[in-house]
């Protein structure tokens, strides 16, 4: 792979001879995107929980399966992310897939070659099992660490895992980043999690912003309607059509709805929606669930 050598011998720890458990990515957007102060993050985490769950009109929501989040700055997203990760606090699950999107463009899907992921909260392990499972499944999958340095939309949501499910039990997390969100790549990350994940009790959060404009306002309604039918033919036409015009991760939750098909996940929840005109975006957290 002459064409990604050099950029991934770049890579922080990434590509060398140390084995798996030994590295750990350090948290790289605390102080930026989130708090990195412990005392502080953990404060304000456990507080949007709480306000989350002080609406009776909301009750939790049981096996959930799959969790459909935004990302950015604490100060915008925290009270949506909050919706979602409140309906796992209590849940248990062996392993938890994150899929998201790149912030510069590959023609593959990446896996990070390191053992843990480091917060202001601790480690969190990497499967190296279940990494490898996927890298055997196809060619396009590769443990690289291309797009992990510029990409914060996974790390923002391991501190929301800690200060839920991370509280009772220990916790593995794959991260899957797509590159090119081409029709190839989304149906192999597809057809390969379906595959895998089809034995194991876990726990897939699918990463996408939606970019806030007039036009884009009919778009997101007819995206979301996709997303509640599981139709994942429209979904990916549409993110083949509209691309980071509409958002930025429209491949990963088109993956995550037919992934949550193929587990028995089929009923869809609507958790939160808001838009911020400082940033340009529109958020939202929904989830799939198996009843």
């Amino acid at each position: 792979m002459p064409a990604y050598s050099a950029l991934e011998s770049i890579m922080p720890v990434a590509m060398s001879n140390l084995p798996p458990n030994r590295t750990v990515r350090p948290p790289m957007f605390a102080g930026e995107l989130y708090p990195a102060d412990t005392l502080t993050l953990q404060a304000q985490i456990d507080a949007a929980l709480s306000d989350a769950n002080a609406t009776p009109e909301k009750p939790l929501i049981p096996y959930v399966r799959t969790l459909l989040m935004p990302h950015g700055h604490y100060k915008h997203v925290l009270q949506a992310l909050a919706q979602g990760y409140r309906h796992i606090e209590s849940a248990r699950y062996e392993l938890v897939i994150f899929v998201a999107p790149t912030v510069d463009t590959y023609d593959r899907l990446m896996i990070s070659g390191y053992g843990y992921f480091s917060t202001p909260l601790g480690e969190i392990e990497l499967s190296d099992y279940v990494r490898n499972e996927l890298c055997d499944e196809d060619d396009d999958f590769f443990i690289s660490e291309l797009g992990l340095p510029k990409g914060s939309s996974i790390e923002v949501q391991l501190p929301l895992l800690q200060r839920t499910i991370g509280k009772h039990h220990p916790l593995r997390i794959v991260p899957l980043l797509i590159g090119n969100q081409t029709i190839d790549l989304c149906n192999e990350a597809a057809a390969a999690l379906s595959e895998i994940l089809t034995s194991k009790n876990a726990l897939v959060v699918a990463v996408n912003n939606f970019h806030l404009s007039t036009e884009n306002t009919q778009l997101v309604e007819e995206f979301m309607a996709g997303m509640r039918e599981h139709d994942y033919g429209a979904l990916i036409r549409m993110a083949m059509m509209h691309g980071d015009k509409l958002g930025s991760g429209l491949g990963a939750w088109a993956i995550a709805a037919r992934v949550s098909h193929s587990l028995g996940a089929r009923n869809f929840h609507l958790l939160d929606q808001r838009s911020n005109a400082e940033v340009g975006e529109h958020f939202i957290s929904a989830c799939y669930t198996q009843q």
